[in-house]
């Protein structure tokens, strides 16, 4: 029976939320999923790296797929962290994963050994995660997350013809890469940009869309850039992309999580605490955020 099609389309990574003494605040994650719903989205990605993933327990990342899966209903498409740093961790959480109700898990390459992380040795760590996952895998190239591992045109290409190695949620911001990858890989392998900051220049060599922190923000502002350049509306997809590129930047390199958060406060009216080590932002920093929100338009 064939699995879930990964759609076109703009992908938010949910954050993952806490309350003042740091414990899983479910409560203010359906509530922000219900904020987002109609909003024209594709679906979700959560324990990504907005979704802090790698401060929750097991037993929480359950949970949260759980909750994801509650809220979106069962036709929205939920798109789940799984990596680790070894294998068979990675194998234990996809399958964790497609218990608790995910679509897809979204693997980060391991990178504690960053030395001896071959080519080779990612190749044989990517197949044997999907040889085994019931769920389609979703490579997640994130080097700003893996100590500047960056996974390579070639390598991406080579995993792309495994039959449930299905897509690349790619946050380096190579553009002459995703082309390579789109030119080269099969045509059913899906590439995302994983910002909205290039979401346009991705669009236009081939991508089908975006998974991008600014969505839980703007959601459909970044929808309808995606829209306007599928409709052929390339000089109104330029214009708003350069005015969604600073919020974009505000919320991920700038001021990261506790950014993203502090821009939901600000716009939706919640964000919460994120788990130490992460500090909220100082007075300074969330006034500058707040006038930097503001340009984006309704």
């Amino acid at each position: 029976m064939p699995g879930p099609t990964l759609r076109r389309g703009v992908y938010p990574p949910l954050p993952t939320f806490f309350d003042a003494n740091e414990d899983l605040d479910l409560h203010t994650y359906r509530r922000h999923m219900q904020h987002l719903a109609g909003t024209g989205l594709a679906g979700y990605v959560v324990m990504g790296t907005n979704g802090e993933a790698v401060h929750l327990s097991k037993d929480e990342r359950i949970q949260v797929i759980e909750v994801a899966r509650e809220a979106a209903g069962g036709d929205a498409l939920i798109i789940a962290g799984c990596g680790e740093q070894s294998t068979r961790a990675t194998i234990e959480n996809c399958r964790s994963a497609a218990r608790a109700g995910a679509d897809f898990a979204l693997v980060l390459p391991p990178f504690y050994f960053k030395g001896r992380m071959s080519d080779q040795a990612l190749l044989a760590h990517y197949r044997a995660v999907a040889d085994a996952s019931p769920l389609p895998v979703v490579i997640y190239n994130m080097p700003a997350s893996t100590a500047g591992l960056d996974l390579n045109a070639a390598t991406l290409c080579a995993l792309a013809d495994h039959e449930n190695i299905v897509g690349v949620k790619d946050s380096a911001g190579d553009m002459a890469k995703l082309a390579q990858v789109i030119g080269q890989a099969p045509a059913s392998f899906a590439v995302f940009a994983g910002s909205a900051g290039y979401l346009l220049p991705a669009l236009a060599v081939g991508a089908r869309g975006a998974v991008a922190a600014l969505a839980n923000i703007f959601p459909r502002q970044v929808c309808r850039l995606q829209k306007l350049f599928e409709q052929g509306q390339v000089a109104e997809a330029q214009r708003l992309q350069v005015l969604l590129a600073p919020a974009n930047t505000a919320v991920t390199t700038t001021y990261s999580v506790p950014g993203l958060k502090a821009a939901l406060e600000i716009v939706a009216g919640y964000g919460g605490h994120m788990r130490s080590p992460l500090q909220p932002l100082g007075e300074a920093e969330r006034k500058r955020l707040a006038e930097i929100l503001s340009l984006v338009p309704a």
